[in-house]
């Protein structure tokens, strides 16, 4: 997983997320991984709290950023109007689609006011398990019930998969979108 994520180019995501943060921006990288994403982020001078469900991730999380990242699940996740940004980059695709309205309820309690979420999935509305794990994958019509009365959408789009031959989907694709946490 490592060697293929490492150098996988998701600059394009990176901007289209922190073109609507401020600078010094306090980000949850939620469901980390190894820390790719989080480093880059304190690179650019933003805080960055991190987590992850696998305790090896951890591991190499806080290794990698020198973060101590915390070891949990989207289901345990109990922030309250922490964050400037939560970033999901190929995590919340391991989440059941009977929980995910419950995880993106979390994830908007977690944002201030105004916040910013980024997520991605492989392509498709279907569900497909592999020998080691799970994904649920998202296309344009089933993620959007899940932003409304929480986010407003600010961008969706889909692109090529240049980078997973594990996870799957059949039209080898991200999605991925970019939503801001509604006004109260």
């Amino acid at each position: 997983f490592y060697n293929r994520a490492i150098n996988a180019d998701i600059s394009g995501a990176y901007t289209a997320f922190l073109s609507h943060l401020p600078k010094k921006a306090h980000i949850l990288d939620a469901g980390c991984g190894f820390g790719r994403d989080a480093k880059y982020f304190l690179n650019e001078g933003y805080q960055v709290t991190a987590f992850d469900a696998s305790e090896e991730m951890v591991k190499l999380a806080s290794k990698e950023t020198g973060l101590s990242v915390r070891n949990h699940t989207f289901q345990d996740m109990d922030f309250e109007d922490e964050f400037d940004g939560v970033w999901a980059q190929a995590s919340l695709l391991h989440v059941p689609y009977h929980e995910m309205r419950e995880i993106y309820q979390k994830i908007c309690r977690a944002l201030k006011s105004d916040g910013i979420f980024y997520g991605s999935y492989k392509y498709g509305h279907d569900y497909m398990p592999t020998p080691e794990r799970e994904f649920w994958n998202m296309d344009e019509k089933r993620v959007r019930p899940y932003f409304d009365t929480l986010f407003d959408v600010i961008k969706v789009w889909a692109e090529k998969d240049t980078r997973s031959k594990l996870a799957p989907s059949l039209q080898q694709m991200w999605l991925n979108f970019v939503v801001r946490k509604k006004s109260t």
